[in-house]
């Protein structure tokens, strides 16, 4: 089961999500339940978001398309810059999904791996 926390910090104009545990696609349309009613309280363009997925357990390769549409729903929704900070691993599934992110060429993109 996997959770998310959303948190809106107008002082430095952050939208700060954390994605943990492993996320199924109940998970995922949560997810997108809560990140629209946030969203629509912000101006999404003068905003950054940052997104922890260092709790993120990847058990299987059905559940990267389903994290790759989160961060290209971000894109979408035009924030000024996306960050996702994510564990090194060698574990196949949890790399899957980090090349899968490298790939993305965006210039509001960035990638931090700790």
């Amino acid at each position: 089961m996997g959770n998310s926390y959303i948190n809106i910090n107008p002082y430095d104009n952050r939208l700060n999500v954390k994605i943990e545990g492993s996320f199924s696609r109940q998970d995922t349309r949560e997810f997108f339940k809560e990140y629209n009613k946030e969203i629509h309280l912000i101006p999404v363009s003068e905003y950054d978001i940052e997104v922890d997925c260092t709790d993120l357990i990847i058990e299987n390769d059905e559940q990267v398309p389903l994290l790759e549409k989160i961060y290209h729903t971000f894109n979408e929704d035009g924030f000024n810059k996306i960050l996702f900070i994510v564990k090194k691993s060698s574990v196949s599934y949890q790399r899957s999904f980090i090349e899968s992110i490298k790939k993305v060429h965006l210039p509001q993109f960035q990638l931090k791996e700790v």
